[in-house]
């Protein structure tokens, strides 16, 4: 949704109009389909990842195991390695995926694993797949493949009036993201399929959060996987885009996946990939892995269907309680801060009864749209007079996140919440509205103070060397930087940054953000 900002700026013409059809949105029903379901573990026949799991898992009856990847390059090093490791089954969910170098690579693996047998499931959210539809066509004819597009868009115009045509229905997304492999290993997170998730994009690099999973909320995944797969918001691509792919077009398409793999994996980058020390050691290692009670958190595929104003937020809501009972401390990372009056009066009063409210978000110069930053102007102020720890990270800072090119902008796209020490989400929900009541979500909620408790203290040891801390100083809003030295104005930005900013804070936009 806040991949294509100039549609918002059409929207405001319509306000009135969209406003009021909120709740009116007709989907269609898809074509018959056959329901398939999630190959589990124990598999009938082990393969190498079901037996590792099996051995690192063993004497652990009902935990789940997890392992954080902040590393651009070790999330893509690892999921290479569990797709190339896969025998029986691949299931992929994810909101963006971009025919660039890294999808394509990721495609031509997914296509070798259909050829040694194993059954490929990828459902994609329909909102960006831009010119990848003809790649997702292509996978589709293949044997042991099958694409599913999720609420997809009727793919006869221009993306763009095709949206405002029927806007109640298409502004609703799943922005779900996982991976699961052979039914044993799990990739949750914030991190999508293209090149700005995984440090080589030559403009903007998106700091992100994944954790790779195993036991017992591998199968909560799945289940989930399954209820968005057999829904009848996921239409087999062939269905969803009319114009048919032939064979001629479908080879051409094979060969641009072997030569792109062929190019980046020769590439510096490429070489670097095969180095990750990450895979080895956990498949060694179960000490490497946090053990801890976990469940999935997630929205039924049905709440795209619902009107917002009927407050059914299913798993949001759920986060949510979780973080406003913190006894001592909530840590709050999110790229997008939109919590809207009921959510901005719970934290303000957590902080007011003692609880520390540690805030990291993107700053103007950091953040992907000037309009969502405009929304979040007005939070600034009530959350520091309240004593809110409030942080916004900056392109210009040294934000660790093994960018391959380092001149690209960095950005924020981690969503992480630390409650008491004890429990950490990590997922797709952003503290916005937009997750709350529009789009749905998937992460992991994980009872592990070990985890939790290293999370919280390495954020508040190293938050104000990665980003500017805000402050009140005679009335006037001030950014810290690591250097002790107070800005006024929004740093690192430019005039038209900080105008834009300003004027879409005065514009009812929020609602759609």
């Amino acid at each position: 949704m806040r991949q294509t900002p100039l549609l918002l700026f059409a929207l405001l013409s319509l306000l009135p109009l969209l406003g009021g059809c909120a709740g009116r949105a007709v989907f269609a029903q898809p074509p018959a389909r056959t329901p398939s379901y999630v190959i589990a573990a124990p598999l009938p026949a082990p393969t190498p990842l079901s037996r590792t799991t099996t051995r690192l898992t063993a004497g652990r009856s009902g935990l789940t195991g997890v392992y954080p990847v902040t590393s651009a390059r070790n999330a893509l090093a690892t999921r290479l390695a569990a797709i190339r490791a896969a025998r029986s089954s691949i299931d992929i969910q994810y909101f963006i995926f971009r025919r660039d170098d890294t999808g394509l690579l990721l495609t031509r693996e997914l296509v070798r694993a259909a050829e040694r047998g194993v059954r490929v499931r990828f459902l994609l959210d329909d909102f960006t797949t831009g010119n990848a539809d003809r790649v997702l066509q292509a996978l589709d004819q293949l044997p042991n493949i099958e694409v599913r597009l999720f609420n997809p868009f009727p793919h006869r115009g221009p993306r763009a009036l095709e949206f405002f045509a029927d806007f109640p229905r298409l502004q609703r997304r799943m922005h779900n993201k996982s991976l699961t492999v052979d039914g044993s290993v799990s990739f949750i997170g914030g991190r999508n399929l293209s090149n700005k998730y995984f440090g080589i994009d030559h403009e903007i690099n998106f700091g992100d959060l994944d954790l790779i999973t195993i036991g017992a909320a591998v199968a909560q995944i799945g289940r989930q996987f399954d209820e968005y797969w057999n829904s009848p918001y996921a239409f087999p691509v062939d269905a969803a885009i009319p114009r048919p792919l032939h064979a001629k077009a479908r080879q051409l398409l094979m060969r641009e996946l072997d030569g792109n793999a062929a190019a980046l994996l020769d590439s510096d980058y490429g070489r670097g990939l095969a180095l990750s020390p990450v895979i080895r050691a956990l498949s060694r290692d179960p000490g490497l892995w946090y053990w801890a009670p976990a469940r999935a958190l997630y929205d039924p595929p049905h709440k795209v269907a619902i009107p917002p104003q009927r407050d059914r937020q299913f798993a949001g809501r759920a986060l949510m309680q979780h973080i406003l009972a913190a006894r001592r401390q909530i840590v709050v990372i999110s790229p997008y801060f939109l919590p809207g009056e009921t959510y901005l009066q719970a934290l303000l009063a957590a902080a007011q009864r003692g609880v520390a409210v540690y805030i990291l978000t993107n700053s103007l110069a950091s953040n992907d749209v000037v309009l969502v930053h405009g929304a979040y102007r007005k939070y600034r102020r009530p959350l520091l007079s309240a004593g809110v720890h409030l942080y916004e990270l900056s392109s210009q800072l040294k934000y660790k996140q093994d960018n391959w090119n380092g001149d690209s902008r960095s950005l924020l796209h981690a969503k992480a919440f630390v409650i008491d020490g004890r429990e950490l989400y990590v997922g797709s929900f952003n503290l916005d509205r937009r997750s709350l009541l529009l789009n749905t979500e998937l992460g992991l909620l994980i009872e592990s103070p070990q985890l939790a408790g290293q999370v919280a203290d390495n954020f508040i040891h190293n938050v104000g060397n990665n980003a500017y801390s805000l402050a009140l100083r005679g009335g006037k809003l001030v950014w810290l930087g690591p250097d002790g030295r107070a800005r006024h104005g929004d740093p690192d930005t430019l005039v038209w940054q900080r105008l834009g900013s300003l004027l879409s804070s005065w514009l009812p936009l929020e609602p759609l953000l």
